[in-house]
């Protein structure tokens, strides 16, 4: 799990967080001269998305339908494909000359006009509809887009520790049937399963009659 980062970008804690998962938020792109470069999603965008990152794997690891776990982990991905998308194509300049595409973008703008959206509604319709365009394919693998669909497949090992003190709940499982992260965290319950089968269990010494003996 992510180690807690603060908000705004830039913060010591942040730089430090970064320095520790740096490999995940680096990719592979192809240049105009057809060779491959590393690239970095801008620490701008980071700063904006990571704590959605965190947000979403506290909701993803305590979340029990599998299907919004899916949907979640989904997510995360195709937002940071968008990234790269944006990263790889800073200024997405829209070409004058393709008519088809000016038209649809007039036609966006009286829509997102004649429903009064503000600055920030705009920009998200807009986003989304540039996002839309551009991803008609599958994209390639990236580091990030690997670790969020190794979760994906793997979700049912993502437990949230059953521990009531516990101070870092969240844990893969590695044994079938395993609802705490340590030995330390299951105590209290083995203590307390075993003190309601002595004060419960007809098979408890404490419950067993006494024998009577012949006088």
């Amino acid at each position: 799990m992510p180690d807690p980062i603060s908000y705004p970008p830039y913060r010591p804690h942040f730089e430090r967080w970064l320095r520790k998962w740096h490999g995940i938020f680096t990719f592979q792109s192809e240049g105009n001269d057809g060779k491959w470069r590393e690239l970095e999603i801008p620490r701008e965008r980071l700063g904006l998305f990571v704590p959605k990152l965190q947000a979403a794997l506290y909701r993803i690891w305590s979340e029990q339908d599998v299907r919004q776990r899916d949907w979640y982990l989904f997510r995360l991905r195709d937002n940071y494909h968008r990234m790269i998308l944006r990263a790889e194509n800073p200024d997405l300049l829209l070409d004058p000359t393709d008519r088809k595409a000016v038209n649809r973008l007039l036609e966006l703008e009286g829509t997102s006009r004649s429903r009064k959206d503000n600055p920030g509604q705009r920009a998200r319709f807009f986003e989304s509809w540039m996002g839309a365009e551009l991803l008609e394919y599958v994209p390639r693998v990236c580091a990030f887009e690997a670790s969020i669909y190794w979760l994906q497949i793997n979700s049912n090992l993502m437990l949230r520790c059953g521990g009531p003190t516990c101070a870092a709940p969240y844990f893969f499982r590695v044994e079938k049937g395993q609802k705490f992260c340590s030995p330390e965290c299951a105590d209290p319950a083995r203590r307390e399963a075993k003190l309601r089968w002595w004060n419960e269990s007809p098979n408890s010494p404490k419950n067993k009659p006494k024998k009577k003996f012949p006088r």
